[in-house]
Protein backbone atom coordinates (compact mmCIF):
# COMPACT_ATOMS: atom_id res chain seq x y z
CA UNK A 1 0.00 0.00 0.00
CA UNK A 2 2.81 2.11 0.85
CA UNK A 3 4.55 1.84 -2.46
CA UNK A 4 0.92 2.39 -4.44
CA UNK A 5 0.61 5.43 -1.81
CA UNK A 6 3.99 6.57 -3.40
CA UNK A 7 3.53 5.91 -7.02
CA UNK A 8 0.35 8.34 -7.04
CA UNK A 9 2.77 11.25 -5.02
CA UNK A 10 5.39 10.64 -7.41
CA UNK A 11 2.97 10.77 -10.55
CA UNK A 12 1.12 13.39 -9.50
CA UNK A 13 3.34 15.88 -9.31
CA UNK A 14 3.55 16.71 -12.97
CA UNK A 15 0.19 16.63 -13.63
CA UNK A 16 -3.10 18.33 -12.57
CA UNK A 17 -2.84 20.68 -9.97
CA UNK A 18 1.20 20.62 -10.77
CA UNK A 19 1.12 21.31 -14.51
CA UNK A 20 -1.66 24.10 -14.41
CA UNK A 21 0.66 26.19 -12.35
CA UNK A 22 3.39 26.28 -15.54
CA UNK A 23 0.89 27.01 -18.01
CA UNK A 24 1.11 31.25 -17.66
CA UNK A 25 4.89 31.25 -17.54
CA UNK A 26 5.39 28.52 -20.61
CA UNK A 27 2.77 30.54 -22.07
CA UNK A 28 4.44 34.39 -21.79
CA UNK A 29 8.14 32.34 -23.22
CA UNK A 30 6.92 29.98 -25.80
CA UNK A 31 4.31 32.86 -26.89
CA UNK A 32 1.77 29.67 -27.32
CA UNK A 33 -1.65 29.78 -27.15
CA UNK A 34 -3.52 28.06 -23.70
CA UNK A 35 -5.37 26.14 -25.56
CA UNK A 36 -1.79 24.60 -27.15
CA UNK A 37 -1.14 23.74 -23.35
CA UNK A 38 -3.92 22.34 -22.64
CA UNK A 39 -3.94 20.01 -25.52
CA UNK A 40 -1.18 18.87 -24.58
CA UNK A 41 -2.52 17.66 -21.12
CA UNK A 42 -5.74 16.17 -23.38
CA UNK A 43 -3.05 14.11 -25.37
CA UNK A 44 -1.62 12.88 -22.07
CA UNK A 45 -5.13 11.30 -21.01
CA UNK A 46 -5.75 10.06 -24.54
CA UNK A 47 -2.67 8.32 -24.55
CA UNK A 48 -2.86 6.78 -21.21
CA UNK A 49 -7.01 5.88 -21.94
CA UNK A 50 -5.11 3.49 -24.78
CA UNK A 51 -2.37 2.45 -22.98
CA UNK A 52 -4.77 1.44 -20.07
CA UNK A 53 -6.16 -1.91 -20.91
CA UNK A 54 -2.97 -3.63 -22.22
CA UNK A 55 -1.45 -2.42 -18.90
CA UNK A 56 -3.72 -3.83 -16.93
CA UNK A 57 -3.73 -7.22 -18.35
CA UNK A 58 -0.19 -7.33 -18.12
CA UNK A 59 -0.62 -6.61 -14.36
CA UNK A 60 -3.03 -9.28 -14.27
CA UNK A 61 -0.79 -11.94 -15.74
CA UNK A 62 2.99 -10.86 -14.37
CA UNK A 63 2.25 -8.18 -11.66
CA UNK A 64 3.09 -4.45 -11.38
CA UNK A 65 6.70 -4.32 -10.37
CA UNK A 66 8.16 -4.23 -14.07
CA UNK A 67 5.31 -1.90 -16.16
CA UNK A 68 5.91 0.49 -12.60
CA UNK A 69 9.32 0.59 -12.83
CA UNK A 70 9.51 1.51 -16.83
CA UNK A 71 6.84 3.70 -16.84
CA UNK A 72 9.25 5.90 -13.71
CA UNK A 73 12.05 5.69 -15.93
CA UNK A 74 9.64 6.82 -18.98
CA UNK A 75 8.09 9.65 -16.85
CA UNK A 76 11.07 10.88 -15.60
CA UNK A 77 13.06 11.00 -18.77
CA UNK A 78 9.82 13.19 -20.67
CA UNK A 79 10.02 15.58 -17.62
CA UNK A 80 13.63 15.90 -17.48
CA UNK A 81 13.47 16.66 -21.67
CA UNK A 82 10.55 19.48 -20.80
CA UNK A 83 13.82 21.74 -20.17
CA UNK A 84 14.69 22.08 -24.01
CA UNK A 85 11.13 22.09 -25.71
CA UNK A 86 10.99 24.59 -28.13
CA UNK A 87 8.18 23.51 -30.42
CA UNK A 88 4.64 22.20 -29.98
CA UNK A 89 4.99 18.40 -31.10
CA UNK A 90 7.77 18.45 -28.66
CA UNK A 91 5.66 18.53 -25.87
CA UNK A 92 2.78 16.25 -26.95
CA UNK A 93 5.64 13.48 -27.68
CA UNK A 94 6.92 14.47 -23.98
CA UNK A 95 4.33 15.30 -22.18
CA UNK A 96 1.39 14.51 -24.00
CA UNK A 97 2.38 10.66 -25.58
CA UNK A 98 5.32 9.73 -23.40
CA UNK A 99 4.22 11.14 -19.83
CA UNK A 100 0.37 10.28 -20.77
CA UNK A 101 0.84 6.39 -20.67
CA UNK A 102 3.40 6.39 -17.89
CA UNK A 103 0.96 8.26 -15.88
CA UNK A 104 -1.64 5.92 -16.23
CA UNK A 105 0.27 3.23 -14.86
CA UNK A 106 1.73 5.15 -11.91
CA UNK A 107 -1.56 6.93 -11.44
CA UNK A 108 -4.69 4.49 -12.19
CA UNK A 109 -4.10 0.54 -13.48
CA UNK A 110 -1.18 -0.08 -11.04
CA UNK A 111 -2.22 1.16 -7.67
CA UNK A 112 -5.95 0.02 -8.41
CA UNK A 113 -4.69 -3.71 -9.29
CA UNK A 114 -2.01 -4.02 -6.06
CA UNK A 115 -4.55 -2.21 -3.66
CA UNK A 116 -7.48 -4.94 -4.98
CA UNK A 117 -5.07 -7.95 -4.76
CA UNK A 118 -3.49 -7.48 -1.30
CA UNK A 119 -7.03 -6.37 0.25
CA UNK A 120 -10.38 -7.27 0.90
CA UNK A 121 -12.11 -6.78 4.15
CA UNK A 122 -10.07 -3.14 4.51
CA UNK A 123 -10.40 -2.54 1.07
CA UNK A 124 -12.42 0.82 1.74
CA UNK A 125 -9.73 1.91 4.26
CA UNK A 126 -6.64 0.57 1.88
CA UNK A 127 -7.91 2.40 -1.10
CA UNK A 128 -8.54 5.93 1.11
CA UNK A 129 -5.72 5.53 2.31
CA UNK A 130 -3.47 5.10 -0.76
CA UNK A 131 -5.73 8.00 -2.78
CA UNK A 132 -4.01 10.05 -0.18
CA UNK A 133 -1.17 10.23 -2.71
CA UNK A 134 -2.23 13.23 -5.12
CA UNK A 135 -3.59 15.37 -2.54
CA UNK A 136 -0.57 15.25 -0.41
CA UNK A 137 1.52 15.62 -3.95
CA UNK A 138 -0.92 18.85 -4.45
CA UNK A 139 -0.39 20.06 -1.26
CA UNK A 140 3.30 20.54 -1.11
CA UNK A 141 4.75 20.85 -4.46
CA UNK A 142 2.41 24.00 -5.46
CA UNK A 143 4.03 26.84 -3.58
CA UNK A 144 7.32 25.12 -3.90
CA UNK A 145 6.89 24.83 -7.41
CA UNK A 146 6.01 28.76 -7.55
CA UNK A 147 8.70 29.62 -5.69
CA UNK A 148 11.14 27.46 -8.24
CA UNK A 149 9.85 28.55 -10.79
CA UNK A 150 10.20 32.37 -9.96
CA UNK A 151 13.29 31.79 -8.82
CA UNK A 152 15.14 29.25 -11.17
CA UNK A 153 12.63 29.56 -14.53
CA UNK A 154 10.10 26.75 -15.50
CA UNK A 155 12.68 25.05 -17.29
CA UNK A 156 14.90 24.20 -14.63
CA UNK A 157 12.34 23.51 -12.61
CA UNK A 158 11.03 20.56 -14.85
CA UNK A 159 14.19 19.39 -14.36
CA UNK A 160 14.29 19.71 -11.04
CA UNK A 161 10.62 17.35 -10.70
CA UNK A 162 12.26 14.43 -12.76
CA UNK A 163 15.15 13.46 -10.54
CA UNK A 164 13.69 13.81 -7.34
CA UNK A 165 10.33 11.45 -8.66
CA UNK A 166 13.05 8.94 -10.14
CA UNK A 167 14.87 9.16 -6.71
CA UNK A 168 11.99 8.66 -4.50
CA UNK A 169 10.23 6.38 -6.22
CA UNK A 170 12.31 3.82 -8.18
CA UNK A 171 13.55 2.23 -5.29
CA UNK A 172 10.59 1.43 -3.42
CA UNK A 173 9.33 -0.52 -6.83
CA UNK A 174 11.97 -2.30 -7.19
CA UNK A 175 12.37 -3.63 -3.60
CA UNK A 176 8.38 -4.11 -2.62
CA UNK A 177 6.52 -4.48 -4.85
CA UNK A 178 4.84 -7.90 -5.26
CA UNK A 179 1.84 -9.07 -7.91
CA UNK A 180 -0.36 -10.83 -5.21
CA UNK A 181 -0.34 -12.61 -1.74
CA UNK A 182 -1.19 -15.95 -2.58
CA UNK A 183 1.83 -15.86 -5.07
CA UNK A 184 4.10 -15.42 -1.45
CA UNK A 185 2.26 -17.93 0.40
CA UNK A 186 -0.07 -15.15 2.66
CA UNK A 187 -3.52 -13.90 2.60
CA UNK A 188 -5.01 -10.76 1.43
CA UNK A 189 -5.22 -8.43 4.08
CA UNK A 190 -2.79 -10.08 6.20
CA UNK A 191 -4.96 -12.82 7.63
CA UNK A 192 -3.56 -16.27 8.27
CA UNK A 193 -5.75 -17.78 6.80
CA UNK A 194 -9.31 -16.84 4.67
CA UNK A 195 -11.48 -14.68 7.20
CA UNK A 196 -15.58 -14.23 7.09
CA UNK A 197 -16.94 -11.74 5.32
CA UNK A 198 -17.47 -8.85 8.24
CA UNK A 199 -18.67 -5.24 8.87
CA UNK A 200 -19.93 -3.84 5.00
CA UNK A 201 -18.97 -6.70 2.94
CA UNK A 202 -20.95 -9.03 5.85
CA UNK A 203 -24.19 -6.57 5.49
CA UNK A 204 -24.11 -6.35 1.77
CA UNK A 205 -24.05 -10.35 1.49
CA UNK A 206 -26.67 -10.08 4.47
CA UNK A 207 -28.84 -7.79 1.74
CA UNK A 208 -28.42 -10.35 -0.90
CA UNK A 209 -25.58 -7.81 -2.60
CA UNK A 210 -23.25 -9.50 -5.43
CA UNK A 211 -19.97 -8.40 -3.60
CA UNK A 212 -16.67 -8.89 -5.42
CA UNK A 213 -17.90 -11.51 -8.21
CA UNK A 214 -15.21 -12.42 -9.98
CA UNK A 215 -15.69 -11.80 -13.47
CA UNK A 216 -13.56 -12.01 -16.17
CA UNK A 217 -12.40 -9.39 -18.50
CA UNK A 218 -14.76 -10.51 -21.83
CA UNK A 219 -17.55 -10.85 -19.18
CA UNK A 220 -17.54 -6.99 -18.11
CA UNK A 221 -16.65 -5.99 -21.80
CA UNK A 222 -19.45 -7.57 -23.51
CA UNK A 223 -22.10 -6.47 -20.51
CA UNK A 224 -23.98 -3.09 -21.17
CA UNK A 225 -24.47 -1.92 -17.43
CA UNK A 226 -19.77 -1.96 -17.29
CA UNK A 227 -19.91 1.00 -20.22
CA UNK A 228 -22.68 2.76 -19.01
CA UNK A 229 -20.99 2.58 -15.37
CA UNK A 230 -17.73 4.06 -17.01
CA UNK A 231 -19.14 6.78 -19.28
CA UNK A 232 -21.15 7.94 -15.73
CA UNK A 233 -17.87 7.77 -13.83
CA UNK A 234 -15.77 9.55 -16.84
CA UNK A 235 -18.78 12.24 -16.74
CA UNK A 236 -18.57 12.99 -13.34
CA UNK A 237 -14.82 13.43 -13.49
CA UNK A 238 -14.63 15.94 -15.91
CA UNK A 239 -15.22 18.15 -12.84
CA UNK A 240 -11.81 17.08 -11.10
CA UNK A 241 -9.46 16.98 -14.26
CA UNK A 242 -11.25 19.60 -16.64
CA UNK A 243 -12.05 21.93 -13.71
CA UNK A 244 -9.09 22.53 -11.62
CA UNK A 245 -6.80 22.84 -14.35
CA UNK A 246 -8.76 26.06 -15.13
CA UNK A 247 -8.54 27.21 -11.32
CA UNK A 248 -5.04 28.81 -10.89
CA UNK A 249 -5.49 30.89 -14.06
CA UNK A 250 -8.80 31.90 -13.43
CA UNK A 251 -7.70 32.99 -9.88
CA UNK A 252 -4.82 34.30 -10.80
CA UNK A 253 -7.03 36.70 -13.74
CA UNK A 254 -8.99 37.48 -10.31
CA UNK A 255 -5.94 39.56 -9.19
CA UNK A 256 -4.66 37.30 -6.99
CA UNK A 257 -0.65 37.07 -6.63
CA UNK A 258 0.82 33.80 -8.26
CA UNK A 259 1.72 32.61 -4.53
CA UNK A 260 -2.20 32.98 -3.54
CA UNK A 261 -3.14 31.51 -6.56
CA UNK A 262 -0.62 28.59 -5.64
CA UNK A 263 -2.08 28.34 -2.42
CA UNK A 264 -5.93 28.16 -3.16
CA UNK A 265 -4.42 24.55 -4.85
CA UNK A 266 -2.53 23.78 -1.87
CA UNK A 267 -5.94 24.26 -0.05
CA UNK A 268 -7.99 21.75 -2.41
CA UNK A 269 -5.38 19.55 -1.45
CA UNK A 270 -5.11 19.98 2.26
CA UNK A 271 -9.01 19.23 2.33
CA UNK A 272 -8.78 16.21 0.02
CA UNK A 273 -6.16 14.96 2.38
CA UNK A 274 -8.57 15.64 5.64
CA UNK A 275 -12.10 14.38 3.77
CA UNK A 276 -10.67 11.36 2.68
CA UNK A 277 -9.85 10.11 5.98
CA UNK A 278 -11.96 12.17 8.27
CA UNK A 279 -15.06 11.72 5.84
CA UNK A 280 -15.07 9.69 2.67
CA UNK A 281 -13.53 6.56 4.34
CA UNK A 282 -16.55 6.14 7.11
CA UNK A 283 -19.22 7.18 4.78
CA UNK A 284 -18.10 4.56 1.82
CA UNK A 285 -17.96 1.90 5.15
CA UNK A 286 -21.72 3.02 6.97
CA UNK A 287 -23.29 2.57 3.42
CA UNK A 288 -21.45 -0.31 2.68
CA UNK A 289 -20.88 0.37 -1.09
CA UNK A 290 -19.49 2.39 -3.07
CA UNK A 291 -23.10 3.07 -5.02
CA UNK A 292 -24.54 5.92 -3.08
CA UNK A 293 -21.45 6.89 -2.23
CA UNK A 294 -20.68 7.78 -5.99
CA UNK A 295 -23.65 9.90 -6.24
CA UNK A 296 -22.93 12.15 -2.72
CA UNK A 297 -20.05 12.76 -4.74
CA UNK A 298 -21.47 13.51 -8.02
CA UNK A 299 -22.96 15.92 -6.02
CA UNK A 300 -20.56 17.46 -4.23
CA UNK A 301 -18.47 18.08 -7.62
CA UNK A 302 -21.42 19.63 -9.11
CA UNK A 303 -22.19 21.89 -6.74
CA UNK A 304 -18.56 23.00 -6.41
CA UNK A 305 -18.08 23.98 -10.26
CA UNK A 306 -21.06 25.56 -10.23
CA UNK A 307 -19.95 28.16 -7.20
CA UNK A 308 -16.43 28.16 -9.14
CA UNK A 309 -16.48 31.50 -11.18
CA UNK A 310 -18.31 33.38 -8.41
CA UNK A 311 -14.89 33.33 -6.11
CA UNK A 312 -13.57 36.66 -7.65
CA UNK A 313 -11.56 37.66 -3.96
CA UNK A 314 -9.01 35.83 -2.03
CA UNK A 315 -11.22 34.85 0.58
CA UNK A 316 -13.59 33.45 -1.30
CA UNK A 317 -11.29 31.55 -3.29
CA UNK A 318 -9.99 29.95 -0.52
CA UNK A 319 -13.18 29.01 0.23
CA UNK A 320 -14.52 27.75 -2.76
CA UNK A 321 -11.05 25.68 -2.85
CA UNK A 322 -11.54 23.90 0.36
CA UNK A 323 -14.93 23.15 -1.04
CA UNK A 324 -13.80 21.56 -4.15
CA UNK A 325 -11.24 19.46 -1.99
CA UNK A 326 -13.89 18.42 0.41
CA UNK A 327 -15.92 17.16 -2.88
CA UNK A 328 -12.85 15.57 -4.48
CA UNK A 329 -11.56 13.77 -1.37
CA UNK A 330 -14.06 10.65 -2.88
CA UNK A 331 -12.32 11.03 -6.47
CA UNK A 332 -9.75 8.60 -6.40
CA UNK A 333 -11.06 6.37 -3.59
CA UNK A 334 -14.21 5.91 -5.60
CA UNK A 335 -12.69 5.45 -9.06
CA UNK A 336 -10.12 3.09 -7.87
CA UNK A 337 -12.71 0.72 -5.40
CA UNK A 338 -15.58 0.57 -7.78
CA UNK A 339 -13.71 -1.64 -9.83
CA UNK A 340 -13.32 -4.81 -7.01
CA UNK A 341 -16.38 -4.13 -5.48
CA UNK A 342 -18.27 -4.48 -8.72
CA UNK A 343 -16.01 -7.11 -10.81
CA UNK A 344 -13.65 -8.62 -8.57
CA UNK A 345 -9.92 -9.04 -8.77
CA UNK A 346 -9.63 -11.83 -10.89
CA UNK A 347 -9.28 -9.47 -13.92
CA UNK A 348 -9.08 -6.26 -11.90
CA UNK A 349 -6.37 -4.57 -14.40
CA UNK A 350 -7.81 -5.29 -17.30
CA UNK A 351 -11.44 -3.94 -16.17
CA UNK A 352 -10.36 -1.29 -14.26
CA UNK A 353 -7.44 -0.15 -17.41
CA UNK A 354 -10.44 -0.40 -19.91
CA UNK A 355 -12.85 2.09 -17.69
CA UNK A 356 -10.64 4.57 -17.31
CA UNK A 357 -9.58 4.20 -21.38
CA UNK A 358 -13.27 5.47 -21.42
CA UNK A 359 -12.60 8.17 -18.25
CA UNK A 360 -9.73 8.91 -20.18
CA UNK A 361 -11.45 9.93 -23.96
CA UNK A 362 -13.93 11.62 -22.25
CA UNK A 363 -11.68 13.90 -19.61
CA UNK A 364 -9.49 14.54 -22.49
CA UNK A 365 -11.94 15.95 -25.10
CA UNK A 366 -13.25 18.28 -22.32
CA UNK A 367 -10.39 20.41 -21.15
CA UNK A 368 -9.28 20.98 -24.75
CA UNK A 369 -12.59 21.87 -25.78
CA UNK A 370 -13.41 24.01 -22.49
CA UNK A 371 -9.99 25.70 -23.46
CA UNK A 372 -10.93 26.31 -26.68
CA UNK A 373 -14.29 27.53 -25.32
CA UNK A 374 -12.35 30.09 -23.01
CA UNK A 375 -10.38 31.63 -25.75
CA UNK A 376 -13.01 32.16 -27.64
CA UNK A 377 -15.23 33.63 -25.38
CA UNK A 378 -12.77 34.77 -22.28
CA UNK A 379 -16.03 33.75 -20.18
CA UNK A 380 -15.70 31.80 -16.91
CA UNK A 381 -18.80 31.27 -16.15
CA UNK A 382 -19.40 30.01 -19.39
CA UNK A 383 -16.70 27.20 -19.39
CA UNK A 384 -17.53 26.19 -15.63
CA UNK A 385 -21.15 25.77 -16.81
CA UNK A 386 -20.35 23.37 -19.34
CA UNK A 387 -18.36 21.29 -16.84
CA UNK A 388 -21.44 21.07 -14.65
CA UNK A 389 -23.45 19.78 -17.04
CA UNK A 390 -21.27 17.17 -17.78
CA UNK A 391 -21.37 16.22 -14.18
CA UNK A 392 -25.24 16.20 -13.84
CA UNK A 393 -25.23 14.34 -17.31
CA UNK A 394 -23.02 11.64 -14.83
CA UNK A 395 -24.95 11.83 -11.92
CA UNK A 396 -28.37 10.69 -14.21
CA UNK A 397 -26.11 8.06 -15.89
CA UNK A 398 -25.02 6.52 -12.32
CA UNK A 399 -28.66 6.38 -11.15
CA UNK A 400 -30.21 4.33 -14.46
CA UNK A 401 -27.61 1.76 -14.00
CA UNK A 402 -26.38 1.28 -10.16
CA UNK A 403 -24.53 -1.99 -10.13
CA UNK A 404 -24.05 -4.02 -13.62
CA UNK A 405 -25.57 -7.30 -13.19
CA UNK A 406 -23.90 -10.49 -15.08
CA UNK A 407 -25.98 -12.29 -17.94
CA UNK A 408 -28.69 -14.14 -17.01
CA UNK A 409 -28.16 -16.53 -19.94
CA UNK A 410 -26.22 -16.04 -23.17
CA UNK A 411 -27.07 -12.67 -25.35
CA UNK A 412 -28.97 -11.41 -22.37
CA UNK A 413 -27.92 -8.11 -20.67
CA UNK A 414 -28.58 -6.73 -17.42
CA UNK A 415 -27.85 -3.64 -15.31
CA UNK A 416 -29.44 -2.31 -12.26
Amino acid sequence: MATAWLSLFVSAGSSGFIYSIFIPDMMADLDWPRSVLVAAASLSTVAGSFAGPVIGRFIDLRGARLVMAVSLLAISGSTLLMWGIQEPWQLFLLYGIIGGAARMTLQQVAPGAMVAQWFLRRRALAFSLTALGPPFSSLVLPPIIAVLIVSLGWRPTWAVLAIVGLAIGLPPILLLVRRRPEDMGLYPDGDAAPAAPSGPVASLIAKGRRVGEEWSFSEAVHNLGFWMLATSMALISVAPNAATIFMFPYFSDQGLSPTAAAATLSVMSLFQVISRIAFWAPVIARLGSVRYALLLWGGLLFISTVLTPFSKTEATAYAISAFFGLAMGGNMVLQLQVWPEYFGRLSVGAISGTAFMVNGIITAVAPLAAAALLDATGNYFVLYGVIAACVLAGLILQLLVGQPARRAQPGAVAAR
